[in-house]
């Protein structure tokens, strides 16, 4: 059976609203499309400069209404969950994640470039181009049962770094050509994942240029060991070229130039794409490859790290290392004139949504963002809604 689940409605657009203007959420506790009641709610609000309230209500029900206001551009976040009369989670139920945003157009980005951002990033582009993108393995993987019309193969790419570039490859069996797309995973350590398109290549890669369709036990011993709080150590991040993060962006490049060598290739669509960490490779990586025509990003990560010293709330991360502001995507974005679209959570609490708005207004390029109610990182309740920034 499936899991109860919480939507929301609110007052007007949740991303319309004006500093001072009363936003109210009615939130509702659903079962197969029908309002349900739960024993009592447990509730939680914050927002940007520091406003923060909870409490537990009545669920007989099966809905509730939460009030706030904010006198500063940024968002509300609020979540909530059913428990019971000794205050445990309700089981079989999931937790509801929403928000709202107030005067978007005026959430501006903070983070400012540390010295020596452009000779850094130059330096990773001529490295880049120390080595060309070749096939150093590639193993025919057995055909997909729901894709039988695909070849699919486990690939190596030659890359800088003393670490191979590690990913999937998807190719329909049609003999035509196709535009080209590369995929980048979010934080952790996995392998990459299979994806497939009847009217495109696809290439996922893994962040760490490890094996990929190994069992879980593999991952998971990397991830709590060698590679455990990757990219956070504070001595390397002392300097952006020892950050464990800077291979990885040249990784994601090398991965586009290889998608150009393949004849399946159109010669004209190249798109990178990627959430969380690994919509910050999509987009370094496409900085780094003149020839990526579209950026596809939702939920990224490194969005205007520094937003916190002026009572913002940052996403996940200890941001404390110099290096990390050289990967951060509000200052790249300044120079993507490439479009580039965003898909992002209201509920958010790993990649804030303050942040995300504060990048998307300093591209050049075209550009939409969207954020879904009811969304979180990686969880969207069934009946979530998606709503599109207008400027």
């Amino acid at each position: 059976m499936a899991n109860r689940y919480f939507t929301c409605k609110t007052n007007k657009n949740p991303i319309t609203y004006a500093c001072g203007e009363e936003i109210i959420f009615h939130i509702f506790y659903r079962h197969e499309g029908v309002t349900v009641p739960a024993v009592k709610f447990k509730w939680q609000m914050e927002a940007d400069f520091g406003f923060r309230e909870e409490g537990v209500c009545d669920g007989k029900t099966g809905e509730f209404t939460l009030k706030a206001t904010l006198d500063k551009p940024g968002f509300v976040y609020v979540i909530a969950q059913a428990i019971d009369e000794d205050g445990n989670p309700a089981p079989e139920s999931d937790i509801f994640y929403g928000g709202a945003g107030v005067e978007l157009d005026k959430i501006k980005s903070v983070t400012t470039e540390p010295e020596g951002y452009h000779e850094f990033w130059e330096i990773c582009k001529k490295e880049l181009h120390c080595l060309e993108p070749k096939l150093i393995q590639c193993n025919e993987l057995p055909k997909d049962a729901l894709h039988p019309n695909h070849d699919v193969y486990d690939v190596r790419i030659a890359c800088v770094g003393g670490i191979p570039v590690s990913g999937i490859l998807t190719i329909p069996r049609d003999g035509k050509k196709h535009p080209a797309r590369v995929t980048c995973q979010g934080y952790g350590v996995k392998s990459a994942w299979h994806l497939f398109g009847d009217d495109t290549i696809n290439l996922c890669i893994n962040a760490h240029g490890i094996p990929n369709d190994m069992p879980q036990t593999y991952y998971d011993d990397l991830f709590k060991g060698r590679l455990a709080g990757y990219g956070f150590d504070e001595e390397q991040n002392r300097n952006p070229h020892t950050c464990y993060f800077k291979y990885m962006m040249i990784r994601a490049a090398q991965a586009l130039r290889f998608m150009m060598t393949l004849p399946e290739w159109d010669g004209e669509t190249l798109i990178s794409r990627g959430g969380s960490q690994g919509a910050v490779q999509a987009m370094q990586g496409a900085s780094m490859v003149d020839e990526v025509t579209y950026i596809d990003t939702w939920v990224p990560w490194l969005c205007d790290i520094s937003s916190g010293d002026i009572g913002r709330i940052c996403g996940f991360g200890n941001f404390s290392g110099n290096a990390m502001r050289f990967f951060d995507l509000s200052l790249r974005a300044r120079y993507v004139t490439k479009k580039v679209v965003i898909s992002a959570g209201l509920g958010d609490a790993t990649t804030r949504a303050s942040g995300i708005t504060a990048m998307y207004h300093n591209l050049q390029g075209e550009k939409e963002l969207s954020f879904t109610q009811c969304r979180e990182h990686i969880y969207s309740s069934p009946e979530a809604e998606s709503f599109r920034f207008e400027e």
